[in-house]
């Protein structure tokens, strides 16, 4: 049985917790398309860097 990362868990939801909001108020007016390429992007690079080099 798989043991589950628990503090990378609560990372992500941090991350996510900190983040979210000014997303969802970047997204207001319109054009969210890109904007939301753009972030999924970025969250794609930090998952490469993260699997790449290991925890920190």
């Amino acid at each position: 049985m798989e043991t589950i990362n628990w503090l990378g868990l609560i990372s992500l939801l941090l991350v996510a917790l900190l983040v979210g909001p000014a997303a969802f108020r970047m997204n207001r007016g319109g054009q969210w398309l890109p904007k939301v390429a753009v972030w999924l992007a970025i969250l794609v690079g930090l998952m490469f860097v993260y699997q790449t080099f290991g925890p920190f």
